[in-house]
């Protein structure tokens, strides 16, 4: 036999075997649920690299085959293609389908299986477009007969399956010509409209992921983004059997000239399955609840005290992007802060609102996607170096995929992004409930690390200096202390970030002229490649403790 023929008959063979060990899995009565998951370069996984998986500890693992999780796909000009059902595993690079099924699979226990069609540089107007047959790549008939074809396998596999949800990422490349953006809304609804009837789905439910606001296009085409998150929006709130899955809070890569990328990159595109898997569990009630964190009853500080209010904001390296909870013990001196600090009150709003306390609970890490900020260390500094009398407050409010306009005290035409109205209602809304269980507060000062966001590019970075005087003016006027202490804390001289330099320099020039902001170094404290990492950001919130119980000392 011709050694072609032996291979084709091997892996042959291979495939029986695969469908036979899946069809022993799957019980008779146990139903698949079939996911497809389709459009542009950030579902195909552009810049996700399959041997990276494991620097990041909370997906250590997995990127390791998935035997038991069903995978037909056809990626790129078709060059990617499994012919088939295959065993899911990440290819060249991976998309959000490798942690959505680990997460689906651990919480649902039914089984799944996964479709994927998805190409780079695409539009809704032409390439997905049903009613254009003649331009563009004739991703919808393709996709159409991959999704058929599949299906029909299954059926002569014996396999039970059920048509559960599309999950969908796409929009960059309408978003980016002005001839095409307001027809967004007219040709995602006529796709999803044409795909329920020729799947013969009419509840087929869609997960929209957003296009994140963190990437270069956030900055660069911010109004176009804007127009196309109205024109999703628009289509949202017209099919209840849609849903709005947020991404601009997660991880996005960042390029070596410190400009923030066109992609998810690893770890962003890991998270973003998460973030998929868990809007699908909490629509079928299998989400795993939070532990409720909140005191239950009083407060843990003396009857009548008053506490001092620390508030946190800003966004990327003040959110705690690549600082890891399951690396704190890793460090000495820090290793108690991966437990909460019940003498230590808390209250945040993180990723732009993505995740919010209803309530004080104690200071802990919190964040669903296992970072953690300088609050923290920052929080313990000040407690252990205050009276034992003295109750302490802190305030995080953050966005890491937030930009100098979404801090705009008049805000900005893309209504969506304003952040400082929201910033200001949390505040009041920590002092107010203080005042109804019997405590006076004060604002003991509004800490804030150097946007990164803000400092590659060049229209933000500078202006920089000249926004942020705005925002402390404005603070101080609005919560009515117009000596309220700023502190805001430098880039660190090893971030990848351009105009870094002027943009530091501009900041220590607007606190010569402000005798109530102070400036924090950060150049001697751990930096890793893109933010401070988890050294840096424990060491950065004991700076922070350390600039305001110096300036405390001074008055």
């Amino acid at each position: 036999m011709k050694l072609s023929a032996r291979l084709f008959l091997t892996a042959a063979l291979v495939a029986a075997f695969y469908f036979v060990a899946v069809s022993n899995l799957v019980a008779a009565d146990e139903v698949t649920r079939v996911f497809l998951f389709a459009g542009q370069s950030n579902m195909v996984g552009a810049d996700a690299h399959t041997d990276r998986i494991d620097d990041y500890p909370n997906f250590k693992g997995a990127g390791e085959p998935q035997s038991d999780v069903l995978y037909s796909y056809i990626l790129g000009n078709g060059d990617e293609a499994s012919k088939g059902w295959v065993p899911l595993k990440p290819l060249r690079s991976f998309g959000p389908e490798v942690t959505f099924a680990r997460r689906v699979k651990q919480q649902a226990k039914f089984p799944i299986a996964i479709i994927k069609s998805a190409v780079g540089g695409t539009t809704v107007a032409f390439d997905w477009n049903p009613d254009a047959p003649d331009k563009g790549q004739k991703l919808y008939p393709r996709t159409l007969k991959l999704v058929r074809d599949s299906l029909a396998e299954l059926d002569k596999r014996g396999i039970r399956y059920k048509l559960e949800a599309v999950m969908w990422h796409q929009g960059e490349n309408d978003m980016l010509d002005r001839k095409l953006y307001k027809q967004y809304a007219d040709g995602l609804t006529t796709l999803i409209a044409q795909l329920r009837a020729d799947l013969n789905a009419p509840e087929l439910k869609w997960y929209i992921a957003e296009v994140s606001e963190k990437g270069i296009w956030g900055m660069d085409h911010r109004e176009n983004l804007g127009v196309l998150r109205q024109q999703q929006e628009q289509v949202l709130k017209a099919d209840p059997k849609l849903r709005w899955v947020p991404t601009s809070n997660l991880a996005f890569a960042v390029m070596g000239s410190g400009q923030p990328h066109y992609h998810f990159g690893t770890q962003g595109q890991l998270q973003m399955g998460e973030a998929f898997a868990s809007a699908y569990l909490r629509d079928i009630g299998k989400l795993t609840p939070a532990p409720d964190r909140s005191f239950k009853d009083e407060l843990p500080i003396a009857k009548s005290a008053r506490v001092k209010l620390f508030v946190l904001a800003g966004q990327r390296n003040m959110e705690g992007e690549d600082a890891f909870v399951s690396e704190i013990a890793r460090h000495p001196g820090f290793e108690s802060l991966k437990n909460d600090q019940g003498n230590v009150l808390f209250r945040y709003s993180i990723g732009g609102g993505v995740q919010s306390s209803s309530n004080w609970e104690p200071l802990g890490p919190v964040s669903e996607v296992g970072n953690f900020g300088p609050e923290l260390s920052f929080g313990a500094k000040l407690k252990k170096s205050l009276a034992a009398n003295e109750a302490v407050g802190v305030i995080k409010f953050t966005h890491s995929g937030a930009q100098g306009p979404d801090w705009f005290p008049n805000g900005s035409n893309e209504s969506h992004r304003n952040l400082y109205p929201k910033l200001i209602s949390f505040i009041r809304s920590a002092q107010d409930d203080l005042k109804q269980r019997g405590h006076e507060s004060s604002i003991e000062g509004i800490f804030w690390h150097t946007g990164e966001n803000d400092t590659f590019f060049g229209p933000y970075a500078s202006n920089n200096a000249k926004w942020m005087k705005q925002l402390i003016d404005q603070t101080r006027a609005d919560l009515k202390q117009p000596d309220l202490a700023w502190f805001i804390s430098e880039q660190h001289k090893n971030a990848p970030w351009r105009n870094m330099d002027s943009v530091n320099t501009a900041i220590n020039e607007l606190a010569r002229t402000d005798a109530r902001l102070t400036i924090i170094k950060t150049a001697d404290i751990p930096h890793f490649v893109v933010h401070f990492g988890s050294e840096g950001t424990l060491k950065l919130g004991e700076l922070m403790a350390d600039a305001y119980l110096k300036l405390r000392s001074t008055k």
